[in-house]
């Protein structure tokens, strides 16, 4: 993941990789079969940085730790994170990977905040779970394309207030 954060998904090289890891190429094409295996196999075991979800007993408040537990998490990740999330349209293996792991496991954090928040009467029945818990994901993701540094508390605060607080 620290290469991948370096180099980027298109520069990235198997001799790299091998260099970085003290072994020979072929020892690596032993254990993937190339680039997108490689680096699918490290997004899945990155899913470790999916904090716990919190149970506040709110949805303001859940909604504000996670968010901001997955900013520290995600700090030391980021880069490589983005560097997998342009390439994810490209390659099928990749994008599984990404969906099966990290993408998923946020998903699934914020859907169970968000079907609380259900059961407790903070959103109606009808509330669209998939697209509410796709969102602060997706605009985080998304937030240093748009601003070019990455998301901070301030931004959490924009997005817990926008679309997770009653008005």
């Amino acid at each position: 993941m620290e290469l991948l954060a370096e180099a980027g998904f298109a520069r990235l090289t198997m001799d790299q990789v091998a260099a970085r890891a003290g072994v020979g190429k072929a020892s690596v094409y032993l254990r993937w079969p190339n680039k997108v295996a490689l680096v699918a196999e490290a997004i899945q075991h990155r899913s470790g940085v999916v904090p716990d979800v919190p149970d506040a007993g709110s949805l303001r408040a859940d909604m504000l730790a996670f968010l901001r537990a997955l900013l520290r998490t995600f700090g030391a990740a980021s880069r490589a994170m983005a560097a997998v999330t342009g390439e994810v349209d490209s390659h099928p293996e990749l994008r599984t990977a990404w969906r099966q792991s990290v993408a998923g496991a946020l998903t699934g954090c914020v859907r169970e905040i968000v079907e609380r928040a259900i059961q407790r009467g903070e959103l109606p029945p009808t509330t669209d779970v998939e697209l509410l818990s796709m969102l602060p994901v997706t605009i985080l993701q998304n937030w240093r394309l748009e601003h070019g540094s990455s998301p901070d508390d301030g931004a959490v605060e924009r997005i817990v207030n926008q679309f997770y607080t009653r008005a």
